[in-house]
């Protein structure tokens, strides 16, 4: 599991809010969290801090809560993104896994499906409710299988060597920080790469790659 120490919570509702931050706390402890309104105070602060996880609200009061994911998994990948919704539409979750999140955590589930579902995120596993799992992955799965992406010696051509090595790590739920342990590379290094392999392989985020080596048999869930 990575170490989550700074965690980020975004959410218009000050009850949401802080229940959240008692679920972070009860997941996580000890922790420092930054509890934040808007897009705009979330953009301030992350000019200026490194967190290891965030929780973005997508009902936010600015309506940018899809943008701000955008936003986070551009400027700093190695966060985990969490959005959460009262919302159970699997379109609008896939639209926010192609933005960069790693997991949907769903308001009224209980808190101790909450923090399993948070528990999963840190360990580098999809983190999405049971309900909605299944559907989502096969959605992605259909998006590559009509672009073409299954095709391995396609896919064994366009990436290095080292690259394929980094993409089944990756599906497997393995971080920057234990890639670079793990290779014995520096995470600068690992970094270039899944960025190089997301580009080649028109991947968005962790789920896509993961639903790829599923769909290649290069790894099994």
């Amino acid at each position: 599991m990575v170490g989550i120490e700074r965690v980020l919570i975004v959410d218009s509702i000050i009850e949401e809010a802080g229940r959240l931050e008692v679920l972070v706390s009860n997941a996580f402890y000890p922790i420092q969290i930054y509890t934040l309104i808007n897009t705009h105070q979330s953009e301030q602060l992350l000019a200026e801090h490194c967190v290891d996880m965030a929780l973005i609200d997508l009902a936010l009061s600015d309506d940018q809560g899809l943008d701000l994911v955008r936003k986070i998994a551009r400027q700093a990948p190695a966060t985990i993104i969490i959005v959460t919704t009262q919302v159970e539409d699997r379109f609008i979750l896939f639209e926010a896994l192609c933005a960069g999140a790693s997991g949907y955590l769903l308001k009224q589930e209980t808190d101790k499906q909450q923090t399993a579902l948070l528990r999963d995120a840190a360990a580098g596993r999809l983190s999405l409710s049971a309900s909605i799992a299944r559907p989502v992955l096969a959605h992605i799965r259909q998006v590559k299988e009509v672009s073409g992406s299954y095709d391995f010696e396609q896919f064994a051509a366009v990436l290095t060597d080292r690259e394929i090595e980094i993409f089944i790590l990756i599906a497997k739920g393995y971080h920057v920080k234990e890639i670079s342990d793990l290779l014995s590379i520096a995470c600068n290094t690992v970094s270039v790469h899944i960025k190089s392999i997301y580009r080649k392989l028109n991947l968005h985020n962790r789920a896509e790659a993961t639903a790829l080596a599923v769909a290649m048999n290069l790894y099994t869930p």
